[in-house]
């Protein structure tokens, strides 16, 4: 008899990541002295990449990942790779991104807010993977996460991204 599998956790909204781009990132190709890099997001199970960016150390993708949030608590885990033909691809650099901050600025009612409210400050501390301070704003109707990553096991590179908020209709948060 075959065991029952667990419930699928409930989809309380998604989170529509936009990787802005990479800065300074690590030299994987030696002969080139450059890479190829893309960014890979896993969460709870689903996993989404960019594009890659031929020979560019400090690509810029400005694109749009998507994925569905069932646990708030549960951080994405970005990892840059750098593509080869030839063999399997290099690791650029690991970091995570928390959603707790745009999730719980998600839950305010923030219609009575003027475009460009701050919400909150998130600084750099030891336990976090942010470059820079870190702010959850309202803006254009949405909430909206703005943090620069600084990539570990790697000697450098910066990951700039954007969070954004998305309601699912039906789910209160």
């Amino acid at each position: 008899m075959a065991a029952a599998s667990a419930p699928k956790e409930q989809v309380i909204g998604k989170l529509n990541v936009r990787v802005v781009r990479g800065n300074n990132l690590a030299i994987c190709d030696p002969l080139t002295h450059t890479s190829d890099p893309y960014v890979v997001l896993q969460y709870d199970g689903q996993k989404v990449k960019t594009s890659v960016q031929k020979k560019n150390p400090n690509p810029v993708w400005n694109e749009v990942l998507q994925i569905s949030v069932t646990n708030p608590t549960k951080p994405v885990h970005l990892e840059v790779f750098d593509e080869d033909k030839f063999t399997a691809d290099d690791t650029m650099g690991v970091a995570e991104i928390n959603i707790i901050d745009v999730y719980d600025a998600a839950k305010l009612s923030l219609s009575h807010a003027t475009n460009g409210t701050r919400i909150k400050t998130i600084y750099p501390v030891g336990v976090n993977y942010l470059g820079g301070e870190s702010h959850v704003h309202w803006k254009d109707g949405k909430v909206v996460q703005d943090m620069i990553l600084k990539l570990k096991n790697v000697e450098s590179g910066l990951i700039v991204v954007q969070l954004e908020w998305v309601h699912v209709p039906g789910v209160k948060l």
